[in-house]
């Protein structure tokens, strides 16, 4: 399967390593948290564009798989891409490779929901959002 072409670079700290020396498990939701955000801000919907708009985004759902460890230094791409766009909610598929070598350290997703930040319901996607998707993916 092809790498999405959206890259978010991130560098591993010690303090993202756990006592085995190898990147915690929970730290690879954060690594994907950091991708999904900056994806939607490289199509210009940035937190202080949305939040202008009155828009929030929940997240209602989440999943990794673990495909190999990573480690203190290592350079890691997490590649990002919007997999589904429902009425209100948008998933985005993450695959996380360490630069070095090419190896895929993690997949995963992060289901988030567009939300009225007034009312906190969710609310229909932008058309402007959606055609942002479709022609950053398929152009």
């Amino acid at each position: 399967m092809p790498l999405a072409q959206f890259a978010f670079p991130i560098r591993v700290r010690f303090a993202d390593t756990d006592q085995q020396g190898h990147v915690f498990f929970g730290n690879y939701f954060t690594f994907m948290d950091e991708a999904f955000m900056a994806y939607i801000d490289e199509l210009g919907f940035s937190w202080a564009q949305l939040s202008t708009m009155g828009l929030g985004i929940y997240y209602v759902d989440s999943g990794c798989q673990f495909r190999g460890p990573s480690f203190f230094g290592d350079r890691l791409n997490v590649h990002a891409a919007i997999a589904e766009l429902g009425n209100s909610s948008l998933t985005a598929e993450m695959t996380i490779v360490r630069a070095s070598d090419g190896q895929v350290v993690a997949s995963g997703y992060i289901k988030g929901v567009l939300v009225d930040t007034a009312t906190e319901k969710s609310t229909r996607i932008p058309d402007a959002l959606r055609t942002a998707v479709r022609t950053y993916q398929e152009g």
